[in-house]
């Protein structure tokens, strides 16, 4: 009786300490925002304006990115602009940068960094921390074109 008893005991224990772990794509693990160009002179061919997320670390930017997802760039009223949304992160500390890579070569471009917007050589740029509980969300900046 005592070992019918402890068996099943035992199994839901182990599941219920597994089953605390942290959830790895928790819903408010994203950062997101709005990408706002600085013009509408945008490259028609040629590769692709994407979002970038960069690992932590003293020039993030000289690194490749972590991840880079798509942007779909549309104008209106005379402003190019992107909103984004980037899901399923692990925790971590990113930088976000604005960039374009080249569909031949895969060379990506920085456009536009957190932090800095368009400085070319952004010394101080914004670190996002995930996950922040309520989701990392207005992570908008601006960005060149080209």
């Amino acid at each position: 009786m005592l070992k019918t008893t402890l068996l099943p005991l035992s199994f839901f224990c182990l599941i219920l300490v597994f089953s605390c772990g942290e959830e790895v794509n928790a819903p408010q693990d994203f950062i997101s925002g709005t990408i706002t160009f600085n013009d509408t002179n945008l490259k028609p061919t040629g590769g692709y304006y994407a979002v970038s997320l960069y690992g932590d670390s003293a020039n993030p930017f000289t690194h490749p990115p972590i991840r880079s997802d798509r942007l779909s760039v549309g104008i209106s009223n005379g402003v190019a602009s992107s909103y984004y949304k980037v899901t399923g992160l692990a925790s971590a500390n990113y930088y976000v940068g604005s960039t374009w890579i080249d569909s031949v070569s895969g060379n990506i471009s920085v456009y536009g960094v957190y932090g800095c917007d368009t400085l070319v050589n952004c010394t101080n740029p914004t670190k996002v921390t995930v996950p922040n509980f309520a989701g990392t969300g207005n992570i908008s900046f601006r960005s060149r074109t080209r």
